[in-house]
């Protein structure tokens, strides 16, 4: 007799045994459902902006690529954004953690990481899901995410964005100082209206210009050389400065928001259906396992007594 056929038979004798197991277990399992808090589901979902120039985006009217997403998904998923939430909501009161406790920090960020998903869908978009005991409040929380993360990024944009242009303001102003300083110092050897030297510099690609007329003394060619490399420079810096400046003033693009989150009064968790199979899958395996391990250990007994 095959070991397929000898299950066979042992499934089959014990048929009712384990027929009746997994009916109980289902019960038991429908019954605990009564006592599992109920959970409701409030989704929301986001696509990112394509350019972080609002006139880009006039131009080009679009939702955003992948790397965007994945950028926005980073800014969902921080632990500053998770931070915030809990703060906002006092989420820390809704999962009844004990703050005396050293590691019920890591108790809730579980807890939250549970509750508030977020995933990329194959359209590029976000979808943000957030499942509490509370229809309103995970509503609150999913809508929260979306208001939310664009401070955040604007937070985060506007500290970079004054850095640089605080950096490329330093540099500008200091090299219109070092430009005045050899102005004077030019002026100072040459004399005369400070005309001259512009009319030095507009004439300079002129081909039949002598540039001799003008730099008469033989100090004066190191400091002119110098001049009008910072010129140069301070020019380009100018320019630059306009630009940062011009795009400093400018608002930063939202995300698109495409459904907002509302309160779904049906619930999500816990279910009949998945708890019933489940209590009866675990009462069929248990039952099962006691009786193949009972029979096991008879025919054990049985050879060792003879």
């Amino acid at each position: 007799m095959t070991d397929n056929s000898t299950g066979l038979d042992f499934l089959f004798k014990n048929r009712k045994l384990l027929i009746f197991a997994a009916f109980l277990g289902g019960i038991i399992g429908i019954g605990a459902t009564f006592f599992i808090p109920k959970k409701y589901l409030s989704t929301a979902i986001i696509y990112p902006y394509n350019s972080h120039k609002v006139n880009e985006i006039i131009s080009n009217p679009q939702f955003g690529y992948e790397i965007e997403t994945e950028q926005l998904m980073q800014l969902l998923e921080s632990k500053s954004m998770r931070d915030k939430t809990i703060e906002a909501f006092k989420l820390y009161d809704y999962y009844e953690e004990d703050t005396t406790d050293l590691k019920w920090k890591s108790e809730l960020t579980l807890k939250y990481i549970n509750d508030v998903s977020f995933f990329r869908s194959k359209y590029l978009s976000i979808v943000i899901n957030v499942k509490t005991k509370d229809p309103q409040l995970s509503a609150d929380i999913a809508n929260f995410q979306v208001s939310e993360v664009n401070r955040y990024r604007e937070q985060i944009f506007e500290e970079n964005r004054e850095k640089s242009f605080k950096n490329i303001g330093d540099k500008y102003l200091l090299s219109k100082r070092r430009l005045a300083a050899l102005k004077d110092s030019i002026y100072a050897i040459k004399g005369g209206s400070q005309e001259l030297l512009y009319n030095f510099v507009e004439n300079l690609n002129n081909e039949n210009y002598d540039t001799q007329d003008f730099i008469n003394d033989s100090r004066l060619e190191p400091i002119i050389e110098q001049y009008l490399y910072e010129r140069g420079r301070y020019l380009a810096l100018r320019v630059k400065y306009d630009q940062m400046k011009e795009l400093i003033e400018q608002p930063l693009p939202s995300v698109y928001s495409i459904d907002i989150a509302e309160p779904t009064y049906k619930k999500v968790s816990p279910s009949f259906l998945m708890n019933a199979l489940v209590g009866g899958i675990i009462f069929f395996i248990l039952v099962l396992t006691i009786r193949l391990v009972g029979t096991q250990w008879r025919n054990l007994k049985e050879r060792v007594e003879k």
